[in-house]
């Protein structure tokens, strides 16, 4: 839920928790000052009737108008003189229905005799004006929460949209760009505040990517240079007659290790590249021709090890990568499952839509799921391998927001990328 639609809600329900308390409690002071101005009203009437009986007015008991109701019961004696105001529905056959009334219950003599006086007001028009007062006035206080919400919601999507810009701006952001990361100014001091730190911060960071990616790129230049000589070198010493056995093979080991340490400076300057995104180029590539010129290239391999390939393509498969990291991503993959699978065994390329499956037959390894993809942690023991092939591969699916997984079954070493 954005902050915003919380706002608004939080803003909504105390609202319409308070209006609704305010509208309860104005409908029960309203009430109470209508009937305090009925019992006003009532007693004057009261007063009015009590002089009129005292002077023998023939009118005395006669209502006033036709919301008003007199009824007059003699008493043998006087009991609970003091007043009674409640209120009492009454059938009026002219309506045909009841009709609400405020009644006034008093005691008074006159000509040596007592009367128990009740005078009956109607509370129809009084009630009919609260309603529609009160109608009035929700429809009013409706009228003003959806006028200040509406307000409030244009007024925060304005003062807000500053912030989304910065937070799409975010998102969009490339450091290989070399875009000016510029940021809208806002009237709220706190966006402001937040933009101006995010304005230094990509700037340092540009800044500290710029020196590391020049000190990455300076660092293997110059190794590859001392190492093409040491390699060259060391050819040179293979090749000369002068040297015994033991000798030779001591030149063999240095020029093995070389050539490693070569290999081992270009892949990690592969994998800095990778995770510097300095792969920005992308393309629609068909990648069942670049698995048959891996095929291919390793063909030596595959029949020194007695490999059985098995290829289950679908004509429509297409991956949108950049073609280098494409090829080194089934390269690795391919070459893994043909270093760590048994002479004779089985291997299985299974390209559909969305997902690539790379399978080779094999012992289970003790080896946590985890680990596969971290550097320098190797399946075997084998010289040749560097341990950096499958983190490579795992660089590379993250890159481009693929999923590689891999699991053991029925005697198979699987690994899947899904794109």
């Amino acid at each position: 839920m954005k902050l915003l639609t919380k706002t608004s809600l939080n803003y909504l329900s105390v609202t319409l928790f308070v209006f609704l308390f305010a509208t309860i409690a104005f409908y029960y002071l309203l009430r109470h000052q209508v009937n305090q101005n009925i019992n006003i009203e009532l007693e004057k009437r009261k007063s009015n009737i009590v002089n009129q009986l005292l002077s023998a007015h023939e009118s005395a008991a006669a209502p006033t108008n036709q919301n008003e109701k007199i009824l007059i019961t003699p008493l043998k004696e006087i009991k609970n003189p003091q007043l009674n105001f409640y209120d009492t529905i009454i059938y009026e056959h002219s309506y045909k229905k009841y009709i609400p009334f405020r009644q006034l219950g008093f005691v008074t003599q006159f000509n040596n005799a007592a009367y128990y006086i009740q005078i009956y007001k109607s509370l129809e028009e009084t009630d009919n004006l609260i309603i529609r007062i009160f109608l009035i006035m929700t429809f009013l206080v409706i009228l003003i929460i959806i006028v200040l919400l509406i307000t409030v919601r244009h007024t925060s999507l304005k003062a807000w949209s500053v912030f989304y810009d910065t937070i799409k701006k975010i998102n969009n952001y490339d450091i290989n760009s070399h875009n000016e990361f510029s940021l809208q100014q806002s009237e709220v001091k706190e966006f402001d505040d937040l933009n101006r730190v995010l304005k230094a911060m990509t700037a340092r960071i540009e800044r500290d990517y710029s020196n590391m990616k020049e000190y990455t790129e300076n660092a293997s230049h110059e190794l590859q240079t001392p190492l093409a000589i040491i390699n060259s070198k060391m050819e040179l010493l293979l090749q000369s007659q002068n040297l015994d056995e033991k000798q030779m093979k001591a030149v063999a080991d240095a020029y093995e290790a070389s050539n490693r340490l070569s290999k081992l400076n270009k892949t990690l300057l592969l994998l800095a590249k990778i995770e510097n995104r300095q792969f920005p180029e992308s393309k629609s590539i068909n990648p069942l021709l670049m698995i048959e010129k891996q095929l291919e290239s390793l063909e030596d391999l595959i029949d020194s090890k007695e490999i059985k390939v098995s290829k289950q393509f679908d004509e429509d498969v297409f991956i949108k990568m950049n073609p280098y990291l494409a090829e080194i991503l089934l390269a690795n993959l391919i070459k893994n499952a043909i270093r760590h699978n048994l002479k004779g065994g089985d291997l299985i390329i299974k390209a559909i839509k969305g997902e690539i499956c790379i399978s080779n037959s094999g012992p289970e390894h003790n080896i946590a799921k985890g680990l596969l993809f971290e550097r320098f942690h190797k399946q075997s023991s084998s010289q040749e391998s560097l341990g950096l092939g499958l983190s490579i591969v795992q660089k590379i699916c993250e890159l481009y927001n693929y999923k590689v997984d891999y699991n053991y079954e029925n005697k198979m070493h699987n690994f899947y990328i899904n794109f």
